[in-house]
């Protein structure tokens, strides 16, 4: 396998990954007139930081098992089996009594989340070669297709 195939093997891997989750609205939130991008998820009570990535945030709070190197353990249909696991993930969604000291709010316009996503895209750039180089010389226009190909799931793209 090339490098560059054994990239585009573990992107795709990366895309197609899934993470079983459970989102139940809190039980005080019950009310017709919610704004979308006001919403904030919780696990046990402690409000989960949006910007993060779904798997970290579930490998920081879950307890899970690191990853062994023989590939992830399969998971089983029986709702029993998986609730050992872990699996689902339970997390509650909430629209109300935001969490200030715990979140940023992000913004209408999704430029928070832009942003977010560009600040991981340089530190994985930093991690993976030394430098942020890459990532930094990028015009506004290929930074904005960037981010319209991750919204859009466009992976010839990235």
């Amino acid at each position: 396998m090339t490098a560059t195939g054994g990239a585009h093997g573990l992107q795709d891997a990366i895309w197609e990954g899934s993470l079983p989750i459970e989102i139940r609205l809190s039980a005080s939130e019950c009310h017709p007139e919610v704004i979308p991008y006001d919403g904030w998820f919780s696990f046990e009570d402690v409000p989960l930081k949006w910007q993060y990535p779904l798997g970290l945030l579930y490998d920081l709070f879950s307890g899970a098992s690191p990853f062994q190197a023989s590939g992830p353990k399969e998971h089983s249909a029986s709702p029993t089996e998986d609730a050992e696991d872990g699996l689902p993930w339970r997390l509650t969604l909430h629209f109300t009594e935001w969490p200030e000291q715990a979140l940023v709010r992000p913004d209408a316009e999704g430029k928070m989340h832009h942003d977010a996503y560009i600040n991981s895209v340089k530190e994985a750039d930093f991690l993976r070669n030394g430098t942020a180089k890459g990532i930094m010389s990028l015009s506004k226009e290929d930074s904005t297709q960037l981010w319209n190909a991750v919204q859009t799931r466009m992976t010839p793209i990235l």
